[in-house]
């Protein structure tokens, strides 16, 4: 009986150490739970914030895109009306074959201006951006590009009727 008592009493102690353990370990797993839940919301910040960085760098890009084109189409522009103002000023005393050269220079500037701005446009259009800024200075822009069109077409008749 001694012994049946003592191998009672050996095991209720390593069941209350058990229990001690479990508890421990419990407390463990309940800080480690805790721990990996805040970890989990920081990195979420964390990619909330690398988020944001990429919109800001895409719309960056976008503006770097946009002060391209209207470095070019101005730079094309220019030009354009350069050549314009040289064919009329010079054009008593051109042969044909200048005059076509200024027609040619002349509309190899004003078309890329053209196709860029009407791309803009249809992109813009299509993707449903109604007010974005940049389509509205696209639209202004169209005013000179339609101009150099028209003036060179009225010179052109003119020209053909007065050489009749």
């Amino acid at each position: 009986m001694i012994i049946f008592v003592a191998l009672l009493l050996s095991m209720l102690t390593t069941l209350d150490l058990d229990q001690q353990t479990w508890g421990q370990q419990s407390n463990d797993i309940s800080r480690i739970q805790d721990s990996l839940d805040n970890m989990s919301s920081q990195l979420g910040e964390e990619a909330d914030t690398l988020k944001m960085i990429g919109d800001q760098f895409a719309d960056l890009k976008q503006g770097q895109i946009v002060t391209v084109y209207l470095f070019v189409i101005a730079f094309l522009m220019g030009l354009a009306f350069v050549i314009f103002g040289l064919y009329i000023g010079q054009e008593q005393r051109l042969s044909p074959f200048t005059k076509r050269l200024y027609l040619v220079a002349f509309f190899a500037l004003v078309i890329p201006v053209t196709a860029i701005l009407l791309r803009y446009i249809t992109n813009s259009l299509l993707s449903s951006e109604f007010n974005d800024l940049i389509l509205t200075i696209a639209f202004i822009l169209l005013i000179p590009v339609l101009t150099s069109y028209v003036l060179m077409i009225v010179k052109y008749r003119h020209e053909a009727v007065r050489s009749k």
